[in-house]
């Protein structure tokens, strides 16, 4: 510096002079290259994060901020010049190259800088950070010159022209700096040339100013907002492309990629949206299944691919994290300077002053430094949620059979739902990994400066304590992995149960399923207390740990030594760093057990996205050959899964087909027809053979599956509106007039599996969906069984048959009808999974009987009698809730003799009749303390007492120990000066520190055990709640009316059992910990405060006022996010269910994209939500620690000020605990608003645990006898029912009387009361007018339990729930082994279920997936066999089964039920043809009750009529038979 300067560098003396004062030499040399230094070391960093931006922006326009900017940067450059004009002309004293170098180092960085804002521009960079961070520094180092010139001419008389030059140019250039600061605080304007589809505004985060983005301003007016009015979904931004699900998974794949293809990593380019959607779905290459060779392959390790992609992000969370780190540890070492000043009386004030705005300074810092790390690591945990979310949904569109039954749709709803963000959480805090220790390192280093080796005992009890705490973790992650399978079960059970309701309920069957998930739940609370107990353990020892490392410290300096005395400055210097020790030591715990959990939650979602996928190659797509076959099996063996032990399904099959041929497969149930369409859809896992088919292929499957979407989206299916083409389409599938019937016609939304449509309805839906995708090959499984004669011949002849729509398409065509057979080109004779004969119809007759066998298991006389005349209202088990709900009753097609199904209940929504599903209620407003009453209520009340006890006395106790501790370094200070004089009284000081000792220790040891109580005691009550709470809502919706399920989607009653019940179980409890021992230190702070001065208190009330409005105005806001965030998030489960039901469909037409895109829009709406409640939480966090961080100012300018009257103990208590406010007033208040967050769970459980019941199960006082009914007789009289009490009558004034043992054939239009008058039995509805008596019991007296437990009802739609063959038959377990036999052999299932493994025991999968559509019927038709009641109400029971089985049980029917009264929904006219008496309802009423014979013998009655569209003649009556 000798070469540089002329005056020295630095005054020694400068902290005894009366006024700040710098030397020449520093100012002009040190001070000045600081902004320039860091400026050159930001901006290499700065240009690669530009090349690196993953979004390409146009450049802005010039505008005034701009060229302002640029003017002023000339203004600084000329006062530059001008410093050198003035070195090298005026300056006549001994000259000093530090005042050339650096104007010459401001000058080619002012050139820079005017580069690099035109660099900026063209990036379409609103606001620089580089140049914000060095005008601010710029500005604030001219401050001292400017203070020192102008002091100088205070005490000059006689000043030079070159001074007054100097000092001119010195106020110039400061204020050209202090305007460019300024301008940079301000952003480029924003211009909006692209509107989004939903009209949602953009991230204002991307083009706001850079103070702004540090301090989150741009975030203030969504909060505003907020505060004003309840937010709703379209006041949260947009998300930026590069957050967006399609970006990110396409990250992730292109790494993954380049892992197991070797091929480079590609950046992403946004832009090219439809580059990006190209092939996502092969994207995840798990099993590559051209490479036969795959599953010998590493498997991909998921977590790596997450990680490696954004590595970069994680880098610079690092880095902020090491600064924030360092800065944190700076605030003790300036809290000693200050204490040091208080012990020095001559210091001046100013370096008072001066200490405490440089302890604001670091704070600030510390505290941006903070935000910023945690922002940046939130944005990389939110792209793990949306990476982990989309590449679940992508795998389960390509999960084989076999991998789809090991992982069940609760199980994957879970990993989307819990794992994922278990996942994304992790990152929040996953450098603590590093930074915990790195932060006790430096503690410690700091430490040993103050105490010396005296910290040793401390470093050994920490040690001591870490791998404590480390056996404590791993106990956790094995109870959590143990609680996660069980979490698992019990959303697996559930989810099951709720699509099985209708059964339950018409069944009875609550009591026993609510015992199935309790047992489950019980066991999981099992592990939730085990894992709240070793919490309460692993918490209070982090938190115990500071304690006792202070206390062994103190007390090893004290003893060590005589001589060793405690100071303020050493006390309190290192309270504050054991302060600083405390914050990793409290937070690595819950690090260690969030990685943890992580780890469980990567290995199940590394297990599935691992899983065995769909054999691509299975099915050749190769055009068509010489031949014209369209479809060619050649020697094809298949089986459901990869296990080379289980049977083959379908062996050596040889099929060929012409292309535009309509070839019949036809069989007994189970034989393996379906297994064919599935083998060329490619379901299957071919074993053996080829498979070729040539074109597009369109499906029907059994069971149509319908989106929750409009009618016409249903058809039209994503594909481009031809009206014509759907015009002709509607007409073919007859579903005109049922179009007309609906309330906004085909823009009428469908709900949830279809409800408010009929099962003909669907199956037509489901049909004009494969027309309107203009396939070349259409696979038809049993399409005309869900309609009747008339609409199925109409259907045949329009569509499927030779002078149909699709007479030059190839047509298979699975069927159990005979009508139709004579007009297929050829027939394929199906038996035990083989093709035992195929010809044309004429040849199979002639050539043998098989064909004649299968066409003669019913009476041929009429062949066109036995058409499959199922009505329109087929594929439902049991009526559901009728149209009436929605609009007038529904009339359709006088021929189309299809039941009316309940529909749901319409939720009146303004202006808006299409909607059938209830939109999810969200509250808005403050959560009622009532939630929290119902919380605490849960808890048990005595228990929450306790812990108030305990938390006033832990107050105490931390108080006294602080005090007492400030009381003894004050002490020491006093007797330093008596043994100065009196060396006599060393012993007695000694005597007296180990007495201050005792007390300190004893006091810290109660505050220990004290603070042990209250965590165990919180855990405790919240394990209470969580349980009690788990019971309300499972009762709660078990209770629930039918009309509920109706109208409300399964995804949502699943979300609360799965997101709100987890939030219960582990987020409200570890919230509460996490709230109550903050608080303490809040409390603390505030009366050590007061205690210090009463001064405090008027700094306390406006920063207390201002603090409560921020909250306040926050707390309104991030409610209401956190509800939309919870709502939205229900559209993702509910769309991954509805996918997952259809999936055979979306794969067969080959959507799986346009699916994929559709889950990608959920996440995505979900994912703006989520991220707009995180940054308000920053924006909160960010104000709040800024409040505390002005609070410790106040607090230490206050101090300096009367210092006179302060010792410096009270002063190191004082500013020691304000330091820790600022942290702890921010966690205090996202504590209580995580908690008010989440207390949404309780209010969202709580609003399904009061849902409606429907009417008491038992009413113990009127409970009937158990032979009850003993005859089977039914009195109907003068009833009347509706839906509502706005809704017009269903049923009037019905008056019928059924005689014990009659058997009753029912009919009538759509909307006529059919299903009304069975669900009236059922008290599905209750009656309006009227009675209904069975064997002289009116059932409106009686519990529901008890009526429908004596009642049987054979629904059409089977349910099988995942669990033992004997489960389902007998769920209660009231049967014999004995009695189930029977009733299987009776359904011609005995020898089914005898070749299973384990015989009743054998495990069915979820939904029966593992059994034939037929095979399921036959199994429910056991268990109503099983029941043995008096009464029966059959619903089309045989739908799914062939002729000749059909025949059986029929059969079977007759002889089991000959002494019950049997209630028949006509759905084939030859079913009910014995029937002692046929009732013909039409619009609530009776019309006809007579006789068959009688009905028959009348021309003009309605019977009649249908007999005569059926083709059936009174002769085919059999007489009438007297019950």
């Amino acid at each position: 510096m000798i070469y540089l300067c002329t005056t020295p560098l630095w005054d020694k003396n400068v902290t005894s002079s009366p006024y700040p004062y710098l030397t020449k030499c520093f100012r002009n040399t040190i001070l000045q290259w600081v902004p320039i230094s860091i400026f050159w070391l930001i901006l290499p960093v700065w240009l690669y994060v530009l090349s690196k931006r993953q979004f390409k922006s146009e450049p802005l326009v010039v505008s005034i901020l701009f060229i302002t900017k640029m003017i002023l940067t000339g203004l600084f450059l000329l006062g530059q010049i001008i410093r050198i004009i003035h070195y090298a002309i005026l300056l006549t004293s001994e000259k000093s190259y530090a005042y050339l170098l650096t104007p010459i180092l401001y000058i080619i960085t002012g050139v820079t800088i005017l580069w690099l804002m035109n660099y900026d521009r063209l990036k379409g960079v609103f606001s620089s950070g580089v140049l914000f961070i060095f005008w601010l520094l710029v500005s604030v180092v001219s401050i001292p010159d400017v203070i020192d010139y102008s002091i100088f001419i205070y005490h000059q008389e006689i000043i030079s022209i070159a001074f007054w030059t100097e000092l001119i140019n010195v106020w110039f250039i400061f204020f050209v700096v202090l305007s460019l600061f300024i301008t940079n605080c301000f952003a480029e304007k924003y211009i909006n040339l692209e509107t989004t589809l939903n009209e949602r505004a953009v991230v204002p985060e991307l083009y706001a100013s850079f103070p702004s983005r540090i301090l989150y301003g741009w975030v203030t007016p969504l909060i505003v907002q907020g505060y004003k009015k309840p937010l709703t979904e379209k006041d949260c931004w947009e998300l930026a492309s590069s957050e967006k699900t399609i970006t990110i998974i396409q990250q992730v794949q292109n790494y993954i990629k380049s892992r197991t293809k070797n091929i480079s990593y590609k950046k992403t380019d946004v832009n090219q949206s439809e580059e990006e959607h190209q092939n996502l779905l092969n994207g995840v290459p798990v099993v590559d299944v051209k490479n036969p060779s795959i599953k010998r392959q590493k498997k991909v390790i998921y977590s790596h691919a997450l990680f490696h992609a954004y590595r970069d992000r994680l880098i610079v969370g690092g880095l902020l994290k090491l600064f924030s780190d360092i800065t944190a540890f700076s605030a003790p070492m300036i809290l000693k300077l200050l204490l040091n000043f208080f012990a020095d009386p001559t210091k001046p004030k100013w370096l008072g002053i001066f200490y405490a705005m440089l302890l604001n300074v670091a704070v600030f810092i510390q505290i941006i430094l903070t935000r910023t790390y945690f922002q940046t690591q939130f944005m990389v945990g939110l792209r793990f949620r949306s990476a982990i979310t989309g590449l679940v949904y992508r795998k389960s569109l390509k999960l084989s059979n076999s991998s789809k039954q090991e992982a069940t749709t609760g199980e994957i709803v879970n990993l989307m739902a819990i794992d994922a963000s278990r996942f994304a959480e992790v990152t929040h805090h996953i450098h603590t990994l590093w930074s915990g220790p790195f932060q006790l390192i430096i503690a410690f280093v700091l430490l040993y400066r103050q105490m010396q080796w005296a910290i040793i005992p401390g470093i050994v009890l920490l040690f001591i304590m870490i791998p404590t705490n480390l056996y404590l973790q791993r106990i956790q992650k094995k109870l959590t992995s143990k609680q996660m399978k069980v979490k698992d079960e019990r959303i697996k059970t559930m989810n099951e149960i709720l699509n099985g309701i209708r059964v339950l309920k018409l069944y009875a069957w609550e009591m026993a399923f609510i015992r199935s998930i309790t047992h489950i739940r019980d066991k999981e609370l099992q592990y939730i207390r085990r894992k709240a107990i070793v919490s309460a353990i692993s918490n209070i020892l982090w938190t115990f740990t500071p304690i006792l490392v202070g206390i062994t410290t103190f007390a090893t300096y004290v003893l060590s030594s005589e001589t060793n005395v405690l100071t303020a400055d050493k006390a309190f210097v290192s309270l504050a760093l054991f302060n600083l020790l405390r914050g990793p030591l409290v937070v690595f715990p819950n690090v260690i057990s969030s990685v943890v959990e992580a780890r469980v939650s990567n290995k199940r979602i590394q297990k599935f996205l691992n899983n065995e996928e769909l054999d691509e190659n299975a099915v050749d797509r190769v055009p068509i050959s010489s031949d014209g076959k369209s479809i060619k099996i050649e020697n094809g063996s298949f089986r459901w899964s990869d296990n080379v032990q289980d049977p083959l399904i379908l062996n050596n099959i040889n099929l060929k087909i012409d292309q535009g041929s309509l070839v019949a497969l036809v069989g007994m149930v189970g034989s393996g027809k379906s297994s064919i369409l599935a083998a060329l859809l490619g379901e299957m896992n071919k074993v053996s053979g080829r498979v070729n088919v040539s074109g597009s292929i369109a499906y029907v499957p059994q069971t149509a599956w319908i989106m929750n979407t409009t009618l016409q989206e249903n058809i039209v299916f994503g594909r481009e509106f031809d009206k014509k083409l759907y015009n002709e389409i509607i007409e073919a599938c007859a579903l005109k007039q049922d179009l007309d019937m609906l309330p906004a016609k085909d823009e009428t939304e469908i709900g949830e599996k279809g409800i408010n449509l009929s099962g003909g309805q669907r199956q037509r839906v489901s049909l004009a969906r494969a027309l309107y995708s203009n396939a070349d090959i259409y696979l038809f499984d049993d399409p005309l069984s869900a309609v009747d004669a008339h609409v199925g011949a109409h259907i045949f002849k329009h569509v499927i048959g030779p002078k149909g729509i699709l007479r030059d398409k190839t047509r298979v065509f699975v069927t159990h009808g005979v009508s139709h057979l004579y007009k297929c080109n050829e027939i394929f004779v199906i038996s035990q999974g083989e093709i035992i004969d195929h010809g044309s119809y004429d040849d199979l007759m002639h050539r043998d009987n098989i064909l004649q066998e299968f066409l003669h298991s019913v009476d041929t006389s009429d062949s066109s009698r036995y058409i499959r005349s199922r009505s329109d209202a087929s594929s439902i088990s049991v009526p559901m809730t009728p149209l009436e709900l929605i609009d007038n009753p529904l009339e359709i097609n006088e021929n189309d003799g299809a039941p009316e199904l309940l529909q749901p209940i319409s939720i009146e929504i303004e202006d808006d009749k299409k909607k059938i599903i209830q939109k999810e209620t969200i509250q808005t407003g403050s959560v009622k303390f009532n939630i929290f009453s119902i919380y605490i209520r849960a808890s048990k009340l005595l228990l929450i007492i306790f812990i108030f006890v305990f938390f006033c006395l832990t107050v105490c106790a931390s108080l006294s120990s602080n005090i007492w501790l400030s009381k003894w370094t004050d002490q020491v200070k006093q007797k330093n000066t008596t043994i100065n004089n009196n060396n006599n009284n060393t012993s007695t000081s000694f005597n007296n520190q180990i007495h201050n000792m005792i007390i300190y220790s004893t006091l810290g040891i109660t505050q220990g055990f004290l603070a042990f109580a209250i965590q165990l005691i919180q855990k405790f009550s919240a394990y209470i709640a969580s349980r009690k709470l788990h019971w309300t809502i499972l009762i709660g919706v078990l209770h629930a009316p039918m009309s509920f399920f109706d109208t409300t989607p399964i995804g949502r009653i699943i979300n609360r059992f799965a997101k709100d019940i987890d939030a219960v179980d582990a987020v409200l409890p570890g919230a509460f910990s996490q709230a109550l021992t903050t608080l303490i230190i809040v409390v603390t702070t505030f009366i050590i405060l007061i205690y210090g001065s009463w001064f405090a208190i008027i700094e306390l009330i406006p920063l207390a006022i201002l603090f409560a409005f921020v909250q306040r105005m926050y707390v309104s806001t991030s409610r209401q996010l956190r509800r939309l965030d919870s709502v939205t998030r229900s559209s993702i489960y509910a769309n991954f269910g509805e996918t997952i039901q259809g999936l055979s469909s979306i794969r067969a037409y080959h959507v799986q994209q346009r699916f994929i895109d559709r889950s990608d829009k959920f996440m995505d709406r979900n994912q703006s939500c989520h991220f707009a409640s995180s940054v308000s939480n920053r924006w909160l966090g960010i104000r709040l620690e800024m409040i505390g961080n002005l609070l410790t100012l106040l607090t230490a300018i206050t101090a300096v000020f009367m210092r006179a009257h302060l010792t410096a103990g009270t002063v190191g208590l004082m500013i020691t605990y304000a330091i820790q406010i600022t942290h702890a007033l921010n966690l205090l208040v996202r504590t209580s608003s995580e908690i008010e967050a989440n207390i949404t769970s309780v209010e969202r459980i709580n609003e399904y645990a009061e849902l409606t019941p429907e009417a008491p199960w038992e009413i113990p006082d009127r409970k009937p006898p158990s032979y009850w009914p003993a005859n089977g007789n039914i009195q109907i009289m003068d009833l009347s029912t509706r839906y509502r009490n706005n809704l017009q009558l269903v049923l009037k004034n019905l008056t019928i009387d059924i005689q014990s043992g009659e058997k009753i054939g029912i009919i009538g239009r759509t909307g006529s009361g059919k299903s009304s008058l069975c669900l009236t039995l059922f008290r599905i509805i209750e009656p309006t007018n009227g009675t209904i008596m069975i064997d002289n019991v009116d059932i409106r007296l009686i519990g529901v339990h008890d009526l429908r437990s004596k009642l049987t009802i054979i629904p059409q739609d089977a349910v099988i729930f995942a669990g033992t063959v004997r489960f389902n038959v007998d769920p209660f377990g009231n049967y014999s082994d004995t009695e189930i036999w029977h009733a299987l052999e009776l359904t011609h299932m005995k020898q089914r279920i005898a070749k299973m493994d384990d015989g009743l025991l054998h495990l069915l999968a979820e939904g029966g997936q593992n059994m034939s559509a037929g095979e399921r019927q036959l199994l429910c038709l056991a268990r109503a066999l099983l029941r043995k009641s008096k009464i029966f109400i059959l619903d089309e029971a045989t739908a799914a089964i062939d002729m000749e089985t059909d025949r059986l049980i029929q059969l079977t029917i007759r002889s089991a039920f000959k002494d019950a009264t049997v209630l028949t929904i006509a759905h084939r006219l030859h079913t009910i043809l014995d029937s002692n008496r046929i009732l013909v309802l039409s619009n609530g009423c009776v019309e006809e009750f007579d006789e068959p014979m009688r009905l028959a013998a009348n021309p003009n009655s309605a019977f009649a009529k249908l007999l005569e569209n059926a083709n059936i003649r009174p002769s085919d009556i059999p007489p009438y038979n007297s019950a």
